[in-house]
């Protein structure tokens, strides 16, 4: 690479990339900064960090389990990439489970590595130039987003200057590479972008760049004239109340053919979700706190209903609410349990008979129901 393109993917690419996250709240720390807060190359947590931020959201946590927790983080058993970023990912949503006596006795008591609650409770950085080093193989990744010290979004930048079709192409391939060459720093993530400027592309782990996806709407943000793809990418999915949104409510794994896919909610699938719970918590009457998704073949209706589904669960106002799903062919109903199943959401039931149906209905709050219209 000439020095120009290299001067030219760092100038249009990487820094206005780092710009943008600045106006978003994000500190940006140089990489060889942040290299004094590691032991060594290989670690790919910035574990001085991360122990701040679990005492910070922690207070109680006494010394030993404070280490035991670091420890469960950052030694995450696994046979598979994918299986620790999925054991990662519970520990993130559903918390890591410790025991202590905080005065009445030993007892179970969650311990939180992220305050989703409170956005600003946390500690944001994006950094570039950071090396990691595993098994005498040294990855520089372009630009890295560190949440509380935990590497959450690893991103690529690619020059504009190359053939269109190779931008994002290229991107995705030496994100591929990383993942092959660098494990552990994926043990982590939460997703991954390719971005040229011109074009900008998200994906999870293990997928090929046919499955990555351009976010086209920043919903509920708006687009200012001359923003790039990259900018609205940034702007939709990396803005810190659409990041934690995502990452709790709009990313499953999900078993096909012997092994699991981890999936990400598309723009379309959010904007359609998330204007669903705001007119089911807005609306002033039945009919205004309903409506229509037009959907074509494909495009993922019955993951939209999962991810629909986890968020109605997780709005408190709604005190865990009875979901029913009704469909109106067999094959359907069985496809869209069988999703629900498969994303992990918890216990899903299927009514045969209208009786059936009507004791399911009676089970009280946190119940799934599916059922054919007929």
């Amino acid at each position: 690479m000439s020095d120009h393109e290299q001067w030219n993917e760092e100038t249009l690419v990487e820094n206005r990339m780092i710009e943008q996250l600045q106006t978003l709240g994000y500190t940006y720390i140089h990489g060889k900064d942040l290299q004094d807060e590691r032991i060594s190359q290989a670690e790919v947590i910035l574990v001085n960090r991360l122990t701040k931020a679990i005492k910070r959201l922690n207070p109680w946590l006494d010394e030993n389990n404070l280490n035991k927790v670091i420890r469960r983080i950052t030694h995450i058993e696994a046979t598979s990439v994918m299986e620790a970023n999925q054991s990662f990912h519970d520990m993130l949503i559903s918390k890591i489970s410790i025991t202590q006596d905080l005065g009445t006795g030993r007892k179970n008591h969650t311990v939180q590595l992220i305050d989703f609650d409170n956005i600003d409770n946390n500690d944001f950085i994006v950094t570039n130039q950071i090396s990691y080093t595993h098994a005498n193989v040294t990855n520089r990744p372009d630009l890295i987003l560190y949440v509380n010290g935990l590497p959450l979004v690893v991103i690529e930048c690619k020059s504009p200057r190359l053939q269109p079709e190779e931008q994002i192409g290229q991107g995705v391939t030496q994100l591929l590479r990383y993942q092959k060459e660098n494990e552990p720093l994926f043990y982590y993530n939460q997703f991954l972008v390719a971005t040229s400027n011109d074009r900008a592309k998200v994906g999870t782990i293990g997928a090929k760049v046919q499955h990555y996806s351009a976010w086209k709407e920043p919903y509920p943000l708006k687009v200012e004239e001359g923003d790039s793809a990259q900018d609205i990418l940034t702007l939709g999915i990396l803005e810190k109340e659409r990041l934690f949104d995502l990452i709790l409510n709009f990313i499953v794994y999900e078993p096909e053919d012997g092994r699991v896919i981890k999936k990400m909610a598309r723009y379309q699938q959010y904007r359609a979700v998330n204007k669903a719970v705001e007119r089911i918590l807005t609306g002033e009457h039945p009919q205004a706190r309903g409506g229509v998704v037009w959907a074509t073949q494909g495009s993922g209706k019955s993951l939209a209903m999962v991810f629909l589904s986890m968020k109605l669960r997780r709005v408190e106002e709604l005190e865990n609410p009875v979901i029913v799903v009704v469909t109106d062919r067999q094959d359907l109903d069985q496809q869209i349990t069988g999703t629900f199943k498969r994303c992990g959401f918890p216990n899903p039931r299927q009514a045969e008979t209208v009786e059936e149906l009507k004791t399911l209905l009676q089970q009280g709050p946190g119940s799934t129901v599916m059922t054919l219209v007929q």
